[in-house]
């Protein structure tokens, strides 16, 4: 199914929450909307769902969705029914479409086994864990074969260890069952492992949508580029020095994400590390050069505070707007 939306706006109360909204889901296409709460990414998925109206603009889908190829929200309570059980939870849209009863335990099953919820069939929602609720709610929604799945803060009720290992099993689900799916997250690292494409918004506007590699390393906006990590302003006759290319002339400033930046160890360096934080995965150097302090992530925890480094930029980005 092809999803496409049209300058939608809306508002409650006379307050904006949507405003000019555009774009499109190819069939087989994960788009995720990312933004922080508030933004309207929830009242987004309601309106495409059916749920609600928009005030101007429209959605299209082609076909349009039906009996046999609906749009089916997830939202992220999962809003299981808590006095039947697991089978009967997934056999709920099939019985309320009046489905032969083996063509309902066919289906359902077939479910379970997939989700790894056969032996939970004769579970109640409060009997499982949190992830198993998920899978329960994606078995539901599935099990009625929607055209397009829509997925509500998919990874809110989850503990951070399951978050990467859910989002590379909704990706493979999708393509397993071969339907479009717009999911709603603040959740980046989980968007980015998913998705095909991703859409920014800020303010209730879709500020940027493309790939997530363009997204991330080639952002239409400081403030979309900020909402998706630590951003470093280099003036551009540092940013020459650095080695990065500052097509703006003098007055511009060159961007670079903390990754962006390498330091190598030398006494007569002109960077100063000011200070070193250790958070897991890398480690996160402060350093002064040239009177400006740049945050850097590195692999290697060989440098202290003191130490001198010599700097490079090995990726960085441009933007339009004059320097503040």
């Amino acid at each position: 199914m092809l999803c496409r939306l049209e300058g939608i706006a809306k508002s409650f109360d006379g307050r904006p929450v949507l405003s000019e909204v555009s774009f499109d889901v190819a069939p087989g296409e994960i788009v995720s909307i990312v933004g922080p709460s508030g933004v309207g990414k929830t009242t987004l998925l309601t309106l495409i769902a059916g749920l609600a109206t928009p005030d101007a603009g429209r959605i299209v889908f082609d076909p349009p969705p039906g009996r046999h190829n609906p749009v089916i929200l997830v939202f992220q309570d999962w809003l299981l029914f808590p006095h039947i059980s697991v089978f009967d939870n997934v056999a709920f849209g099939l019985k309320a479409r009046g489905l032969p009863r083996a063509e309902v335990k066919r289906r359902v099953a077939g479910q379970l086994d997939y989700f790894g919820l056969s032996d939970k069939a004769h579970d109640f929602p409060a009997e499982l864990s949190a992830g198993q609720k998920q899978r329960v709610a994606l078995a539901r929604a599935l099990v009625v074969q929607p055209a397009l799945l829509l997925l509500d803060e998919p990874f809110a009720n989850l503990d951070r260890n399951l978050r990467l290992s859910t989002a590379a099993f909704i990706k493979a689900t999708q393509r397993a069952f071969g339907i479009s799916l717009i999911a709603v997250t603040h959740d980046l690292e989980e968007a980015f492992a998913m998705s095909d494409r991703l859409g920014v918004m800020l303010g209730g506007r879709l500020a940027q949508l493309g790939s997530v590699a363009e997204i991330y390393h080639r952002p239409a906006s400081l403030e979309v580029a900020r909402f998706l990590g630590p951003v470093n302003r280099i003036p551009a006759a540092l940013a020459l020095e650095l080695g990065a290319a500052c097509p703006g002339g003098e007055g511009a400033e060159v961007f670079a994400r903390p990754e962006g930046l390498t330091l190598t160890p030398d006494p007569a360096g002109p960077a100063e590390v000011l200070e070193q934080v250790f958070a897991g995965h890398y480690i996160v150097y402060r350093v002064r050069l040239r009177g400006r302090e740049l945050t850097v992530y590195s692999l290697s925890d060989g440098l202290v505070p003191g130490d001198r480094a010599r700097m490079a930029c090995h990726a960085s980005f441009t933007h339009t707007e004059e320097p503040s």
